[in-house]
């Protein structure tokens, strides 16, 4: 316990009274000296100790010897009710002073109680704490998250835009693709029509060669054009430029298959001959009997019959573009002939170009 740490003067000599009631007046005195010091010295310690006639001797030592005379003098003054007064008041304080020392001592030591709400309280701050590390974790998982969902909003839009591009290409190469598919359609329409055309022409051309070789006349297509061939003999007499009878009459049947079937087409006529040198026929050439028996027939087909006079033109090769050998008298005869080249008529740009292509 604490002790009081301040006396009275009063209250000293009333502790004194008490321990040396029924003594002697020197006992009295060497008494009260000793607990008189005994007194002073647990004020200077601080603590309370039990005083007797000894201890008080060995505490108070030093401060008895001056205390005791004081205490001596003035115990005859102190008076028995004083005394039983002053002690009271001090049981009283000691008493009090004892009360606040277990309230104290009570607060201090919790109750088993308070020590579980403590844990509970220790718990709930843990599991707090536990809470608040986990929704900051989920909090930067969301911040993160959100970093992502940005980036493939932003890959989406990237995606779309590409998208969006290439659908516009797609758009524009299928309408680059349904415009060539038309101009191809228009093509080949107009391929099936010049198709449809020359078959017609081939048809015709092979009941022309039926019709002309009855005639004797030979009809064959090169890159010229058409080309009729009459051998001289059935045209002309031997070293002659004039047409004999039979001549003229077989000229009449081919004058009539041109104008019905070539109409307005330009037409070459041809002189060749052998390579027999000429002796007795007056002609200075080959060339000159050649071209002599072409212009023969060119005014026939005009005067005669009608040709068109700026449809038609004569040449002659003479001996220089045999159609055989000249080394027998059947490929001499052979190479003797008149020939009519029938130029291919005039098509349009465009027939070429969409021939050209169908080739």
């Amino acid at each position: 316990m604490k002790a009081l740490k301040v006396l009275t003067l009063s209250t000293l000599l009333a502790v004194t009274a008490l321990a040396v009631s029924g003594c002697s007046s020197a006992q009295k005195g060497a008494a009260g000296a000793g607990l008189a010091g005994g007194i002073a010295g647990a004020v200077v310690g601080n603590n309370w100790v039990p005083v007797g006639p000894t201890t008080g001797a060995v505490i108070g030592g030093s401060s008895g010897a001056a205390i005791g005379g004081l205490v001596g003098d003035a115990y005859d003054q102190v008076t028995q009710a004083d005394t039983e007064r002053e002690l009271e008041n001090l049981r009283a304080q000691l008493t009090e002073k004892e009360n606040e020392l277990a309230a104290l001592n009570g607060k201090a030591a919790p109750s088993a109680d308070q020590l579980a709400e403590l844990e509970s309280l220790r718990n709930q701050l843990a599991d707090a704490q536990a809470k608040l590390a986990q929704a900051q974790a989920d909090a930067a998982d969301k911040a993160s998250l959100g970093g992502e969902l940005a980036a493939l909003k932003a890959q989406i839009n990237d995606l779309k835009d590409a998208l969006q591009k290439a659908q516009d290409e797609a758009d524009a190469l299928r309408q680059q693709i349904n415009d060539k598919e038309t101009q191809v359609g228009d093509l080949r329409n107009k391929i099936d029509v010049l198709q449809t055309s020359l078959n017609a022409r081939d048809q015709a051309t092979d009941a022309l060669k039926k019709q002309l070789a009855d005639m004797n006349v030979k009809l064959e297509e090169t890159s010229r054009g058409l080309q009729m061939t009459i051998v001289d003999s059935l045209l002309y007499t031997p070293g002659k430029a004039e047409l004999s009878a039979d001549g003229q009459e077989l000229i009449a049947k081919v004058a009539g298959v041109l104008k019905s079937k070539f109409p307005n087409r330009e037409l070459l006529v041809e002189g060749h001959t052998d390579n027999q040198p000429i002796k007795m026929s007056g002609w200075r050439s080959n060339w000159e009997l050649g071209a002599a028996r072409a212009l023969t027939m060119l005014h026939e087909l005009v005067e005669v019959h009608g040709i068109d006079p700026a449809l038609v033109s004569a040449s002659s090769y003479g001996e220089f573009r045999p159609a055989t050998t000249n080394a027998t008298a059947e490929g001499r005869r052979d190479n003797r002939r008149a020939v009519i080249v029938i130029l291919p008529e005039k098509i349009s740009s465009v027939e070429r170009k969409s021939l050209a292509k169908a080739d």
